[in-house]
This record gives structure tokens, C-alpha cells and sequence, in this order.
């Protein structure tokens, strides 16, 4: 699906952002991702950007803070908050973030396996356990999962869509102690108590009652430096 004034719009954001260089010949379309991805990038003189169609109706106000905010990022630039303000006050409204999970379930990944057991240890009876402990077992269970790859950078993940928390693999070891494991699980666990919502003008994934719920986890700061160090 194409627009017709999306060139226009990423040729005006060029110009500002690098008014002494030759604007390039610019492709722009609509593409179906399955969230709110937008890429931009450069190639043989061509500037070819792929939008989330999830903003096919978006205001032209919208799409030129997204123009700038691609284009700043691609040539290292910087733009003002109000255009970031601008964006995201659109992104957080109720029907796109509706539109937003329709998509993510019907393009998205598949729900995962349900593999609470890893070579090391198992997450199954973590979650009954601490689901007694800290939410009086009113949590109801979600797929349980390690990740395929053990990634350091995201230790774990709530997938609100197919409700599913995912571990990461690095932490399926005989060396990790259990209040790190536990605490990761947990963290996710709170995920799916306390879903993201909308704050002013984004998206709060740790809103104040998570955090305040996080610090009652039994070892809290022990887990958290240790992980740093992972």
C-alpha cells in the first residue's frame, strides 16, 4: 500500500535535517510488520523506508515527526521532544494499540512451546511456588518457556499476547542460584499483574505498582547485583 505524500513528507525531513545535501531518490511504503516497526535506510543514492501499515491513517503531523525521528536516527541526528511527543501521543491511543495486538497475534511469532524444563532446571514448580507465596495463587499460569538462545541482555520476557513468560537460556546452569531464577520469573510475573498502559504521551512498562511490588521480592537486592555481574 503506498501514499502518495509520504515521499513528500521524508524529502521535507531530509531537507531539515541535512539541508546542504542533495535530497535522494526517495521510496516510501506501507508495510505489513507485525507491530509497530519502521526502518529507513540508504543504498546507491536511494532513501528506502518501509512504515508500519498499523499507521496507514495516521495525521500528516504524525508521519512527519516519524519522518524526522527515522531520518535522525539514520544520519545521526537529533530532533526536538515535541516531535517524539508528537508520535508517541498517537501510538499510545486505544485503537492503535488494539490494532497493534490484532497484528502481533496474527503476524507475530507463534505462542510458544510449552517447555517449563530446561537441561538444568525447571520453572514449573518456581511459578506454583512463588504464585503462592506472592500472589496468593490468583495468577493463572501462563506458557513457561527458555529462550532458544541464551541471552544476556534479556534475561527474561512476557509475551502479553500469547501470555507466555520466556527465561532466557543463560540462566539454565547448575552455577545460577535459585533466588536469581526466581527473581527473573518473578519480574515476569508481574508483567501479567501489572499489564502496560499508556502514560503521558508513553508507553509505562514499570509503572510505580510494580516497582513497589518487585522490592517485596525475598532477596531483591542480592538478585540484582548479581546479575549485574552476569
Amino acid at each position: 500500500m503506498f501514499r502518495p505524500d509520504l515521499e513528500a513528507i521524508f524529502r521535507s525531513a531530509h531537507l531539515q535535517l541535512k539541508p546542504r545535501t542533495p535530497v535522494p531518490s526517495v521510496l516510501v511504503e506501507f508495510f505489513p510488520f507485525a507491530g509497530l516497526t519502521n526502518t529507513a535506510r540508504v543504498s546507491h543514492n536511494v532513501l528506502r523506508v518501509r512504515v508500519s501499515d498499523l499507521l496507514n491513517e495516521a495525521p500528516e503531523q504524525v508521519l512527519q515527526a516519524l519522518a524526522l525521528i527515522l531520518l535522525a536516527r539514520l544520519y545521526r541526528k537529533q530532533v526536538p521532544d515535541t516531535q517524539h511527543t508528537a508520535y508517541r501521543s498517537y501510538i499510545i491511543r486505544d485503537d492503535i494499540q488494539r490494532r497493534l495486538r490484532e497484528a502481533r497475534l496474527a503476524r507475530g511469532r507463534k505462542a510458544h512451546a510449552d517447555a517449563p524444563k530446561g537441561r538444568w532446571q525447571d520453572l514449573e514448580p518456581r511459578f506454583h511456588r512463588l504464585n503462592t507465596s506472592y500472589f496468593a495463587g490468583a495468577l493463572e499460569r501462563p506458557t513457561l518457556a527458555w529462550s532458544q538462545r541464551p541471552s544476556r541482555r534479556t534475561l527474561g520476557r512476557y509475551d502479553a499476547t500469547h501470555r507466555a513468560i520466556v527465561i532466557s537460556r543463560i540462566l539454565d546452569s547448575p552455577l545460577t542460584p535459585d533466588f536469581v531464577i526466581d527473581y527473573v520469573l518473578y519480574h515476569e510475573m508481574l508483567h501479567a499483574r501489572h499489564p502496560s498502559r499508556a502514560g503521558q504521551c508513553k508507553w509505562i512498562s514499570h509503572p510505580p505498582e510494580f516497582r513497589a511490588d518487585e522490592r517485596r521480592f525475598e532477596g531483591f537486592r542480592e538478585a540484582t547485583k548479581w546479575l549485574k555481574k552476569l
